[in-house]
């Protein structure tokens, strides 16, 4: 019989390793500085220990606001401003400069995709044209692994990436897997590889997650988030990916969820909520804390109406 309860008792221990994540610990939401304006669909970064803030959904045109937030004072600083206004666009940072692609922007025929790039160095603070996309993509995400800049996904499966060297200032096209380029999914760097998370397929939200090796070129699947979902703010804090709210059900169900997933484990768990419902926020790591930037607490044609100017930040507890 005590044996009978021993070994009931070393189950159950095991169930709960398999189903609590041993690489981050509970925390705690806090608030930051609030954006200069409210904003959905923008993209965020760090360079050299700052946050830098840029783009989004205005009323009627994507906005060129460009930002930088000063953890000490806790406030948002205004830099030179994007040369046009950007919305659902990609922004990373290699080789020191911020490169700032593609996106919905302003043209002749009104706002479509675009294929153009520039980039952003603290030295000079201007931004500098770069090497146009080999395609217009908007609602992607830009990568940085090893020196490269990949941007997968957009606005229609078009079944390439493209991959941009800053040292040559050139970009190639390599082929993708069917449904790896769908609109607002989201992608972050980890451990060399490079994982991409929800987003549209087939014209609805889904739970897919893929990863993807740019040294040996091979795609694998990645565990499924718990249901599916689009335009989440993701992050990477060195030893768990971290996701943000989003919208679910066909796209109309903005959430508040957090969810988070070690590599190495098969499935997600469940966080801290956000402090709110919010979709096409932006997320980056800053220093011990997960900065949750801008969003709308409503997507698609709602997103600049409903746009959000809140800073939040995630805390690990201690201990």
């Amino acid at each position: 019989m005590v044996e009978n309860v021993r070994q009931s008792v070393l189950s159950l221990a095991c169930m709960m390793a398999m189903i609590t994540p041993a690489a981050w610990a509970e925390g705690e939401w806090q608030p930051a500085a609030r954006l200069d304006a409210p904003r959905a669909g923008l993209s965020v970064v760090v360079l050299d220990g700052r946050l830098y803030a840029a783009g989004g959904a205005g009323l009627t045109d994507p906005r060129s606001e460009f930002e930088s937030y000063d953890l000490e004072f806790d406030r948002w600083m205004p830099e030179q401003p994007l040369p046009r206004g950007l919305e659902r666009f990609g922004m990373a940072v290699a080789d020191g400069r911020i490169y700032a692609a593609g996106g919905y922007a302003p043209g002749e025929l009104g706002v479509g995709p675009s294929a153009s790039m520039w980039s952003w160095g603290a030295e000079h603070a201007v931004w500098q044209s770069e090497s146009a996309m080999p395609g217009a993509k908007a609602d992607f995400s830009l990568t940085e692994v090893g020196g490269q800049l990949y941007a997968i996904g957009g606005n229609r499966d078009d079944g390439q990436i493209f991959v941009f060297d800053p040292e040559t200032r050139e970009w190639d096209s390599r082929d993708a897997p069917e449904g790896v380029t769908r609109a607002a999914a989201a992608a972050v760097a980890l451990d060399g590889e490079i994982l991409i998370v929800g987003g549209f397929y087939e014209g609805r939200p889904t739970a897919r997650t893929d990863l993807y090796n740019p040294e040996t070129g091979e795609w694998r699947s990645g565990p499924d988030l718990p249901s599916p979902r689009s335009g989440v703010a993701i992050a990477f804090d060195g030893e768990s990916v971290h996701v943000f709210g989003g919208q679910g059900g066909e796209g109309n169900t903005t959430l508040d969820e957090h969810l988070v997933w070690t590599p190495g484990r098969e499935t997600w768990v469940q966080a801290e909520d956000l402090p709110s419902p919010r979709t096409n926020a932006a997320a980056a790591i800053l220093q011990d804390g997960i900065y949750i930037v801008g969003g709308g607490s409503g997507g698609g044609f709602f997103a600049p109406f409903t746009a959000l100017d809140v800073t939040d930040v995630y805390v690990e507890s201690e201990g």
